[in-house]
């Protein structure tokens, strides 16, 4: 397929809330003109979820905004032992009251504070900060995380329609290739988290989406054997991708295309097989041999999330564009199931 590329800034949305021209950049051209949307305001959904992760942790903090509800929530899971902490602050009715920032490349801050939930995010040019201060039942936690953002870290930015749904789209960006330093404290215990082996995605997303909706999402970022940074992201079930793939391979901050990537076996009746890809290219063939499966379920009568994150290592080849082939051994990283009905 050909993939559009967008080399210039270009408005999102036309007069009647339809995307203008979708397609990819690695960094954000797009101008989020929230005016134009002409959806029912209950569809408009916006977050900036950040995951942290090394060989056994994961921290995930989110913002969101989804109209009917705004929330910060925290997580923090052990994928060797299963053990994890939650905490969820919920604000009633915002519809957009949050604010959310209408692109994540300047300078912003979000914070969530209700219900003893703390939970903050600075963005500046080169780092981000993020921080929690959480009254839970059973812990206190804190956390203090600083994710270094390289000069001229190249991302996936997509503007996609939904086929048959005017007015509907996702407009979305993923931020790998960022290392982590900082801890999690949760009572008496302390998890460090070291730039070495440790690494952040944003998954920011700003959209109209339909009420039911299912995709796969997998992405990761590792230090090869010469200290180099590579990572992926590969995705699809987002709305009408004819214009660009969700997939995108990282070396060293810089941006490297891929075509179509399918899942070649169906992990449905069996999670912690393996997971088989391939792309349409071929320049992205791995197979991920599961570990653990971060099974999450906010379903609550016709409303709510099911979603398997399957975190496992990977291992295979990639191609760059020029066509330097890595070979990828026991990389750390996830790819998910996810139903969605909101």
């Amino acid at each position: 397929m050909e993939q559009v590329r967008i080399t210039e800034p270009t408005l999102l949305l036309g007069e009647d809330g339809n995307v203008l021209k979708p397609g990819y950049c690695t960094t954000n051209l797009y101008v989020y003109n929230r005016e134009n949307i002409k959806a029912h305001p209950s569809r408009i959904k916006e977050w900036d979820f950040y995951q942290i992760s090394n060989d056994r942790y994961t921290v995930q903090i989110v913002f969101g905004d989804i109209s009917f509800a705004g929330f910060g929530s925290f997580a923090f899971f052990d994928r060797e032992t299963g053990e994890r902490e939650d905490a969820l602050s919920v604000i009633p009715l915002t519809f957009g009251k949050m604010n959310m920032p209408r692109t994540t490349e300047t300078p912003h801050k979000i914070s969530v504070g209700y219900a003893g939930t703390k939970l903050r995010v600075v963005a500046a040019k080169n780092k981000r900060y993020l921080t929690a201060d959480i009254r839970a039942r059973r812990n206190r936690i804190k956390a203090d995380l600083e994710l270094e953002v390289m000069d001229g870290l190249e991302s996936l930015v997509m503007a996609v329609p939904f086929e048959d749904l005017p007015g509907y789209f996702y407009l979305n960006q993923k931020m790998n290739s960022m290392p982590v330093k900082g801890y999690v404290e949760i009572g008496s215990r302390i998890f460090e988290f070291s730039p070495q082996n440790s690494f952040a995605v944003l998954d920011w997303g700003r959209g109209v989406w339909p009420y039911k909706c299912h995709w796969y999402w997998g992405n990761g970022t590792t230090r090869l054997e010469d200290g180099s940074l590579f990572g992926f992201e590969i995705g699809w079930g987002f709305g009408d991708m004819s214009a660009a793939t969700e997939n995108m391979l990282f070396y060293n901050g810089k941006g490297h295309k891929i075509g179509e990537v399918h899942l070649e076996n169906n992990i449905h009746k069996d999670y912690m097989q393996p997971w088989v890809f391939s792309s349409s290219d071929g320049r992205f063939e791995m197979t991920m041999t599961p570990e653990y499966d971060n099974y999450t379920s906010s379903r609550i009568g016709p409303i709510g999330n099911r979603c398997h994150q399957v975190y496992g290592k990977w291992n295979g080849t990639v191609v760059l564009d020029d066509g330097k082939e890595l070979h990828i051994k026991d990389m750390t990283a996830f790819c998910e199931y996810s139903d969605n009905r909101w």
